[in-house]
């Protein structure tokens, strides 16, 4: 059996589990989008958080597309 990392959040008043994005929790607890006390103890990985944040996943979407087919002979 596993347990999931757990701590207490002074913002909802509620034990919430940490192996989940900030996001995630801020759905399930009804935080919305304010600062978390928690914000870099949660061990999920937030794919969506990169491109709204301009971070690697942003440049990554902006590349142009590259096409992988053999060429023509």
């Amino acid at each position: 059996m596993f347990d999931s990392p757990f701590a207490y959040c002074p913002k909802c008043g509620e034990m919430v589990l940490l192996d989940q994005t900030r996001r995630e929790c801020a759905a399930e607890h009804a935080c919305g989008e304010v600062v978390c006390p928690l914000g870099d103890c949660f061990i999920g990985t937030d794919f969506g958080a990169a491109r709204e944040i301009g971070g690697r996943g942003a440049a990554l979407a902006s590349r142009p597309k590259v096409s992988r087919r053999a060429p023509s002979r």
